[in-house]
């Protein structure tokens, strides 16, 4: 007699939907095969205030796999108010039925941990503004097992990245969107002393937290206190206050860490997530630091990570990932067909779609052209990882300045470099932690003989590239 038995495969949707950072993701049988942002098929960064449901994302899945939320067999949600932006169509007792909604920071540091391919003790910390009546939350990790150890608890707690997203505000530009503006800002400027007293009247750490429920509105305080001595429109004072604030964070950081390390000695292996980390200058602090061997950052690290988190922790729960992951890449979203090219270049007549060609490519960037390339499915997080991406030859300093004013970014804002990983350790400084800068998720220092020849790429004050 033959028995025969047949294994069906779990199809779980992820789900994340709120005032910003929509998005979906599908997991087949344990297995990755879709992730997206909502922005990146509306076209407006992060979505903020916007309430939206990810339906493009949800389009995206079923036109590509076949797959909704009727037919999957699970729906994960990252946070616990999607069901109030469902549309009508979906509120339906049999989807109802499947929809499981996972902790917000449990999302982003499972997420983390089980895509970090990390064996062995890890510690797993999440950390932004807010999520779930939370700051962030602490795990410690090795295989398959978890285990909670700290809650960063709201309104006991507050958050380092509530203080860089009302900064940013006081320096004109937008929350939950232009915080890296402040990163690059803060490599031109010098830390300034008193601003440190002031941001220290803010936040103080103390065990596992960072504390002081009042944080905002003594920082807001402060804020207009500075504006009178125009620390907000004088370009050397934005700097200096950029620079200080980045500091400040870094030392306090160092003091979870500090702790961390010496609870848990054994734990040299780093796992990280939440919008606090979108910051690469800290993480490259991090990675700087000696209590860890390695760290490792979510590809999206901000709330954008949330659907995909969400599905991750169905899938542990069905025992369908029982262990960390080592992914090979983030093409994980919209790819576009033969049919989607023609409906574009009739669209936009001075639109020309060639088959792709990488010495063509290699040619026009040595002969000083502006590439852009748009090639396979879009990457999954804030980083162009060269398949929706600008680039260009990075030996002519020029070069910044000139992509800067053609983009309508601010000039402090940096290029990353394109670099084969045979010859990575001939030109940065990166002596750990390398998978992780494979994702654009972490600087390091160039080396000096490096830094002249590869100017378009190299800050120009702080000698790092992503």
């Amino acid at each position: 007699m033959c028995l025969t038995i047949l294994l069906t495969m779990s199809k779980i949707i992820g789900l994340s939907s709120s005032i910003h950072d929509a998005g979906g993701a599908l997991i087949i049988d344990g297995e990755v095969v879709f992730a997206m942002e909502e922005e990146k098929l509306t076209g407006i960064k992060s979505l903020y205030n916007q309430n939206i449901f990810p339906e493009k994302t949800l389009n995206l899945i079923k036109q590509r796999f076949d797959v909704d939320l009727h037919t999957c067999d699970h729906i994960a949600q990252g946070r616990l108010y999607t069901l109030d932006l469902l549309p009508k169509e979906y509120h339906t007792n049999q989807i109802k039925e499947k929809i499981q909604s996972f902790s917000h920071h449990q999302c982003h540091a499972m997420g983390a941990y089980f895509t970090s391919g990390m064996e062995g003790k890890v510690i797993s910390l999440s950390h932004d503004g807010a999520g779930a009546r939370s700051r962030g939350k602490i795990y410690l990790c090795e295989g398959a097992q978890t285990n909670l150890i700290h809650s960063q608890w709201i309104p006991a707690t507050s958050s380092l990245a509530g203080l860089w997203g009302v900064a940013t505000e006081r320096l004109g530009w937008a929350q939950l969107k232009d915080e890296g503006k402040v990163v690059g800002l803060a490599a031109h400027g010098k830390i300034n002393h008193v601003i440190y007293r002031y941001l220290s009247q803010c936040l103080y750490y103390k065990n596992m937290d960072f504390k002081d429920p009042g944080w905002e509105s003594k920082f807001r305080y402060i804020c207009n206190k500075l504006q009178k001595d125009k620390w907000f429109d004088e370009d050397k004072k934005r700097a200096d206050f950029a620079a200080t604030l980045q500091k400040f964070v870094e030392d306090l950081m160092l003091k979870l860490l500090f702790q961390l390390h010496q609870e848990y000695p054994d734990y040299r292996k780093l796992s990280l997530s939440g919008g606090l980390f979108a910051n690469v200058k800290l993480n490259q602090f991090i990675n700087n630091l000696n209590y860890f061997d390695e760290i490792y950052i979510h590809q999206a690290m901000g709330d954008s990570g949330l659907a995909l988190g969400a599905a991750i922790c169905k899938a542990i729960e069905l025992e369908e990932i029982k262990k960390p992951l080592k992914i090979d890449h983030v093409y994980w979203g919209e790819n576009f067909t033969e049919q989607d090219w023609a409906k574009e270049t009739r669209k936009h007549h001075n639109l020309a779609s060639e088959n792709f060609d990488i010495g063509r490519v290699a040619s026009l960037i040595d002969s000083g052209h502006i590439v852009g390339l748009f090639i396979g499915q879009t990457e999954y997080g804030p980083r162009a990882l060269g398949n929706r991406s600008i680039l260009v030859r990075p030996t002519d300093a020029e070069t910044h300045q000139k992509l800067n004013e053609r983009l309508d970014r601010t000039e402090t804002m940096p290029f990353a470099p394109s670099v084969l990983s045979e010859y990575a350790d001939e030109i940065f400084k990166c002596q750990k932690s390398k998978y992780a800068a494979e994702f654009m998720t972490l600087c390091c220092d160039t080396k000096d003989e490096w830094i002249d020849r590869i100017p378009a790429v190299v800050h120009r004050i702080d000698k790092s590239s992503l």
